[in-house]
């Protein structure tokens, strides 16, 4: 049954309608409009008179790209159009770490507010700035020291909370640890406590300035990060929230984590642990409770919506843009704009950006310079990911409207019927079809099938890998799996770099005298992965039998060198580490030990190569490369460092020429 609150407030408006200096009062949320199948809700802010409507989706930005408002490529004009639009944008405040930034720099930034900033550049922002601990930045912290930016790991979530007051975000997340996939669950349980820790510790910070902090600028809403492995176990970690913030704060957020690995391979488990923080709210806070979902966006959230999710946050938008990718308004497909012949598009952007004017730039073969247009090729990659956000923003948009009607479960079908083959959709529909009987009922006299729940297949070795990278080390005639079907394998974060080193009575297997190394991958045992398979395919294609001349050396972010052998020691098959490019002393580590390696096997290899096209690997093959006479580093030339790279039809051609010239193989 539909019903309306708070009368007195117009519900589609988000924004402040008074002058700046103000008074500021404590922020809180309203539910305006609900339903048995959603909400509209109003956060009103501290300052300002702020406010945002809900459901809504914030857009993923970084502001800290430089030394100054003037650098950031793409994003100063994602920024500029952002601020001028008013739009409520999401930033993680550790994202200075992607762009070299060091301490003496970051602590200028710190002297004014994100806002003061850019006020020059781009106008008076008063749109809702949300800014998150960057927490999973901290997720493989080995090595990681990040004193010369004020934050102490005895004293971390402390200082990361001064870095978003600094800042003067209007909303801000506490500092959590998210949970991989598979976490054993003694570590996950350990996580979970040191994330509800922190929350209660930012909730107590936050009271002290509403409570009358004379040194507090402003008092920014707080939303308590929310992490579980199941349903079950987020509704408890929710319970354990409101126990022990409950009476801190009159009114706070749960925002959810952990859903990025889910989303799109499983579907059913985000709306499963989603549902399960909804649920687990008291009653008698609801109301006042909002919920986001960190991570999630696209077609998945007006299901989320309609469950009675708050709002959402993208960074889908750039990522697409990054290989010119233009998702179509209407039915969400993804094109690469190089090969349209037409717009469909009458958003904003479209009308500003022709078609033929973006080919025309990015047929240009310069980079870092003016195209033939008058505009930077930026300025365009910009134009494609604020076109794919508004196309993002629009799904949900019409579903708020759907809700605000009383008329969510058409609202809802409609979008199920034009996205329903969309990836990772159709588990989502299912187990929503499964809790909610109208909407399936409603859902078969649209579709030509009801989806069928889908259960995951577990792992098992690609029938059309070829057999270059062997997985055991020893006795290879063994049958035994080395992940049991049916039973997922669980990882750990304990593992440091001394849980595995090459053996020192080790020898390469004779025959073998060309060294491939490339970097780790999260699947495991690495040879399942896609980057090694699609290598191992690529070799034998290349040059047949002989490809057995080559042994695969895997660079482990933790432990270095991997020789193939050992692919299934537990400590191998069982870590879970991402390796980053600030984590230097590791960075150092792993070129140690490769090296290491190299100089005593020496008299083993005529070629040693290292393939990597991620920004932390390569640097430790380029410090390798370096220090040891004949390692050659490939691709030599790389625009851009990063994953997509990896699978380029040309540089894969480079490594196969590469082995190819130095005679050791005829292709």
């Amino acid at each position: 049954m539909h019903q309306q609150k708070d009368k007195g407030i117009n519900p589609c408006k988000a924004g402040a309608d008074t002058p700046s200096g103000t008074e500021n009062h404590s922020a809180t949320y309203h539910t305006l409009f609900e339903t048995s199948h959603g909400r509209v809700g109003e956060l009103r802010l501290s300052t300002n008179n702020r406010k945002l409507l809900t459901p809504v989706l914030f857009p993923v930005i970084n502001f800290l790209t430089g030394t100054s408002t003037r650098g950031g490529g793409i994003w100063k004009y994602i920024l500029h159009i952002f601020m001028q639009r008013q739009t409520p944008m999401l930033s993680q405040v550790l994202h200075f770490l992607d762009f070299n930034l060091i301490g003496k720099y970051l602590a200028k930034w710190r002297k004014k507010s994100m806002r003061e900033h850019y006020r020059e550049r781009n106008g008076e922002y008063e749109g809702v700035l949300f800014l998150d601990s960057g927490g999973f930045k901290l997720l493989y912290s080995t090595g990681l020291d990040l004193k010369e930016f004020g934050i102490h790991k005895e004293t971390e979530a402390d200082d990361i909370l001064d870095l978003q007051l600094d800042f003067e975000g209007d909303i801000v997340a506490s500092l959590d640890y998210p949970l991989p996939p598979n976490l054993a669950r003694p570590e996950a349980v350990a996580r979970m406590e040191q994330s509800l820790a922190n929350a209660v510790r930012a909730a107590e910070k936050l009271a002290g300035r509403d409570n009358g902090d004379s040194a507090a600028r402003t008092t920014p809403y707080l939303y308590t990060c929310c992490h579980g492995q199941s349903g079950e176990d987020i509704a408890n970690y929710v319970t354990d929230v409101f126990e022990r913030i409950g009476d801190k704060l009159p009114s706070f957020g749960l925002a959810v984590g952990s859903l990025v690995p889910l989303r799109g391979r499983d579907d059913s488990a985000v709306m499963e642990r989603l549902n399960g923080v909804v649920q687990a709210i008291p009653d008698a806070r609801r109301d006042t409770t909002p919920v986001h979902a960190f991570g999630v966006s696209g077609t998945l959230t007006p299901l989320l919506a309609y469950i009675g999710i708050d709002s959402f946050d993208s960074s889908a938008y750039i990522q697409t843009s990054r290989s010119l990718t233009y998702v179509q308004p209407r039915t969400s497909k993804k094109l690469k704009i190089m090969e349209m012949d037409a717009i469909d598009c009458d958003c904003y952007i479209c009308k500003a950006f022709p078609l033929q004017e973006i080919q025309q730039a990015f047929m240009d073969k310069q980079s870092y310079k003016v195209t033939s247009t008058g505009k930077f090729k930026s300025e365009y990659y910009a134009a494609i990911a604020l076109h794919n956000f508004h196309v993002e923003t629009e799904m949900l948009t019409d579903m708020r409207e759907a809700i605000q009607a009383d008329d969510a479960v058409e609202g809802l079908t409609r979008h199920i019927a034009k996205y329903q083959r969309t990836r990772g959709l159709q588990s989502a529909t299912a187990w929503l079809a499964e809790k909610d009987n109208a909407l399936a009922i409603r859902l078969t006299r649209t579709l030509i099938q009801m989806p069928m729940k889908m259960v995951a297949e577990p792992a098992q070795r690609n029938p059309n890998q070829l057999e270059l990278f062997p997985l055991t080390y020893g006795d290879t005639s063994s049958e035994t799996p080395i992940i049991r079907e049916g039973e997922p394998q669980t990882i750990s974060l304990a593992y440091t770099p001394d849980n595995f080193r090459i053996p020192e009575e080790y020898q390469p297997p004779a025959g073998k005298e060309i060294l491939l190394a490339i970097p780790c991958a999260g699947k495991k045992p690495y040879s399942l992965s896609r980057t090694h398979t699609i290598v191992a395919n690529r070799l034998q294609t290349a040059f047949g039998e002989e490809h057995q001349r080559i042994h695969k050396i895997t660079l482990s972010g933790l432990y270095g060198p991997v020789p193939e052998e050992f692919e299934s020691e537990e400590a191998v098959i069982r870590y879970d580490f991402q390796l980053l490019p600030q984590n230097a002393a590791q960075i150092q580590l792993c070129a140690s030990r490769f090296i290491d390696y190299l100089q005593k096997n020496r008299d083993n290899y005529t070629l040693t190569i290292g393939y990597a096209t991620s920004k932390a690997y390569r640097e430790v093959f380029s410090l390798v490369e370096k220090r040891y006479t004949g390692f050659i580093l490939l691709p030599k030339e790389l625009k851009q460092k990063r994953l997509s790279e990896f699978f380029r039809h040309a540089h894969l051609d480079t490594l196969v020429n590469a082995l190819s010239v130095e005679g050791i193989m005829q292709s």
